[in-house]
């Protein structure tokens, strides 16, 4: 008996995928004001430096290396191949981000094939799945939840405050998940942040229990509007950042007190 054509089962490899991907991109697939780049010189000429999440890596060259993609190996691991489709979707979104360069952009219909195409069935055929955490794209397993969103999300205090103010307006979920870090971090010396202000504390504490950040909606504000949310998640983070600052902000004063007692020529 035989087997239909979209039954037939499919050989490649992630390494076979990601040898066509490079094949593709690497050649002057792309057209932006009238001139033909490939898809990582157009990345670099252009897009590179405006995505906030490069760090300090000067090019997109360096940045592959660091996720693990050297163009001239051609050996890969399946971790680096889930880095390199991440690094993409996310370049693609901050292309959409960007009126000039999504008005302008033309890629090769191959090139489409690829980015548009290719890449969401080779994730569900490796059992992933891309989030969209508002500003940023995370490739994970699928069926990944919410609270295991959040362990993809920094544990540092301080990049977690630069984080949340690089959130665009409309990334509601993205500053449920920081915030909810950050108040787990207050948690570990709760005593001491509740003494800097206990009336902010209650509000922050009301902010994260009752309103969508730890748990559902408490029926009392059910009837809010995400943008009534996101401005009490906003008043939330900056009373949080408050508390946080209090030790410096005391220790400063303190020091200022004592030296303002001594004489000075």
């Amino acid at each position: 008996m035989r087997i239909p054509i979209f039954n037939l089962n499919k050989k490649t490899t992630y390494k076979d995928e990601y040898s066509k991907m490079i094949k593709i991109l690497n050649t002057k697939c792309v057209s932006f004001e009238k001139n033909d780049y490939t898809y990582f010189d157009y990345i670099n000429n252009f897009l590179f430096n405006n995505w906030k999440y490069r760090d300090t890596y000067l090019d997109c060259y360096e940045y592959l290396d660091h996720i693990g993609i050297n163009f001239n190996n051609k050996k890969i691991t399946e971790e680096a191949f889930i880095n390199f489709l991440e690094f993409i979707l996310n370049i693609e979104l901050l292309i959409e981000n960007i009126k000039l360069y999504y008005d302008n952009t033309k890629f090769s219909i191959k090139a489409k094939s690829i980015l548009f195409h290719n890449i969401p069935l080779i994730l569900e055929e490796y059992g992933y799945e891309a989030y969209n955490l508002d500003d940023k794209i995370i490739i994970a397993k699928k069926g990944t939840s919410y609270d295991d969103l959040k362990e993809l999300v920094p544990n540092d205090i301080y990049e977690l405050v630069l984080n949340y103010n690089s959130i665009n307006n409309n990334g509601i979920r993205m500053k449920k998940i920081i915030l909810s870090k950050i108040y787990d971090y207050m948690n570990k010396d709760i005593e001491k942040y509740k003494s800097y202000n206990p009336q902010i504390f209650t509000c922050i504490k009301l902010i994260i229990n009752k309103m969508g950040i730890v748990g559902e909606i408490d029926k009392k504000y059910r009837n809010l509007s995400n943008y009534k949310l996101k401005k009490y998640y906003d008043d939330c983070f900056n009373m949080i950042v408050y508390l946080i600052k209090s030790e410096e902000i005391l220790k400063a004063r303190d020091e200022i007190k004592q030296i303002s007692k001594l004489n000075i020529e």
